[in-house]
């Protein structure tokens, strides 16, 4: 955080955001403009609920390119069979092109040969809007050098580099990041370092960039949700505990992978949208610099934290004037005391947004639609349904060997308990009965080498 003086709400700008008029009740709930939390609106006719298309849009991000129009399928063929010079006959074309088809499109699609090809995934504005957010909270410039030395170097095939010129050109674009605010640092630092992994792996990386951006994209919204609700006393160092089941194992509710899994998050999730619209308000300071609850609590203490809570209970004032369909004599603030001067005013602001969120009759189903943009892609994605438990977080036996992959690096083997701190780091935790399957998994794949049963004379072996 930059040096901010003289921090001042600006109510002004908060009416004209939020549509505030003193002629009539009501207001517009308003989020990412000032602080760009997340890329979730309050309604899903453009939910995205899984990454086909947001990959492709992310490699054009960071290989700093842009796709005009639709890949087209036939056109593309065509071109391809006028790079060759003559043909022995009409007959001799057809059977080149055929063979084209063949090699190179599946389902309408072109293959992904070669990693360049990632780059023609078509996209909606919805999965750049999520590329974007991914690439602001998880990328890093440095990574721009492994990018381009991967991206940029030519093939030896000769049928391949016919067919990657036949290619539609791809337009520079440069992007910067920085347009949502990072709030988990801890995230991006794991990222950067199983990306740069990743690249260096071409084959590794054509088939798991999609996974591992569907991963990081749920392992940084649930550690989000968990963190917001802990405000200005946020641990950002370390990712909170949250369990994950496996895939092929039972379970029951009185596993600690059930009680501290989808269980513990699922409710916090409630508050995401009123953290979102507290956060865009308490941004209207007049600086340009996007501000969390960490940041916000470093101004308390630097400045005058009295004068800025004064400041906060008029714009709660004028908050609740403006709403009129709930019934403000029922609202009790949790018992919550912060020790940073003033900063109980952060929570009230905050705790006065939910309450309308969950009493009134209509604008709930805004509050709903924001947070069933991460409860939905969870759901097809990271959760299994299990009978009256409902759902579980869920890890696949192939998620399972991808982040082994990953984990152990370039390395030959790694301790089997230094491997599950290496799962934690990436907010991968396992309960004891889970750790027992993966062992055999591990077992099973001629991957585990004993020295003896402690897990500390354990080594699992490389995957690649």
């Amino acid at each position: 955080m930059g040096e901010i003086n003289n921090f001042n709400i600006d109510l002004d700008g908060i009416k004209e955001t939020f549509k505030i008029s003193e002629d009539k009740k009501g207001l517009t709930h308003k989020q990412g403009n000032r602080y760009k939390l997340l890329p979730y609106v309050a309604n899903e006719k453009t939910l995205v609920n899984e990454f086909s298309g947001v990959v492709g849009a992310f490699s054009r991000i960071i290989s700093n390119k842009e796709l005009k129009g639709e890949f087209e399928v036939d056109l593309f063929i065509e071109e391809v069979a006028d790079q060759i010079g003559e043909y022995e006959g009409d007959m001799s074309r057809e059977s080149f092109k055929d063979i084209v088809r063949s090699m190179f499109i599946e389902n309408g699609n072109l293959v992904d040969f070669d990693i360049k090809t990632i780059n023609y995934l078509s996209s909606t504005s919805a999965d750049q809007k999520i590329a974007s957010f991914l690439y602001s909270v998880l990328f890093s410039e440095d990574l721009k050098q492994d990018v381009s030395l991967h991206y940029d170097r030519d093939v030896d095939n000769i049928l391949y580099k016919i067919v990657l010129s036949a290619l539609p050109e791809l337009k520079n674009k440069e992007i910067c990041i920085g347009e949502y605010k990072c709030y988990l640092p801890f995230v991006r630092k794991q990222f950067i370092k199983d990306f740069k992994f990743l690249i260096s792996k071409e084959e590794l990386y054509k088939d798991s960039l999609k996974r591992l951006l569907e991963y990081y994209y749920v392992f940084y919204v649930s550690q989000l949700v968990m963190k917001l609700n802990t405000f200005e006393k946020v641990d950002l160092s370390k990712p909170d505990t949250l369990y994950y089941t496996l895939d092929w194992e039972r379970t029951s509710k009185t596993r600690t992978a059930y009680q501290f899994g989808w269980e513990k998050i699922k409710n916090d999730l409630n508050s995401l949208f009123s953290h979102a619209v507290t956060l865009e308000m308490l941004n209207h300071h007049g600086a340009e610099e996007q501000l969390n609850y960490v940041d916000l609590a470093k101004i308390f203490n630097e400045e005058n934290g009295v004068e800025i809570a004064r400041q906060i209970s008029d714009v709660i004032a004028l908050y609740k004037n403006q709403i009129d369909d709930v019934n403000w004599n029922e609202f009790k603030l949790k018992d919550r005391t912060s020790e940073v001067e003033g900063f109980n005013s952060v929570y009230e602001l905050f705790e006065t947004i939910r309450y309308q969120f969950e009493e009134s009759r209509t604008r709930f189903r805004a509050n709903e639609a924001y947070r069933n943009w991460f409860i939905r892609f969870v759901q097809k994605n990271f959760a299994k349904r299990r009978g009256q438990l409902g759902y579980n977080l869920n890890i696949t036996e192939d998620d399972i060997i991808l982040m082994t992959k990953i984990c152990i690096n370039d390395n030959e083997k790694l301790k089997l308990n230094k491997l599950f701190e290496e799962f934690e780091l990436r907010g991968l935790f396992f309960d004891r009965d889970s750790k027992m399957k993966i062992v055999q998994l591990y077992e099973k794949l001629n991957l585990l080498e004993k020295k003896s049963d402690s897990g500390d004379a354990q080594y699992v072996k490389s995957v690649l």
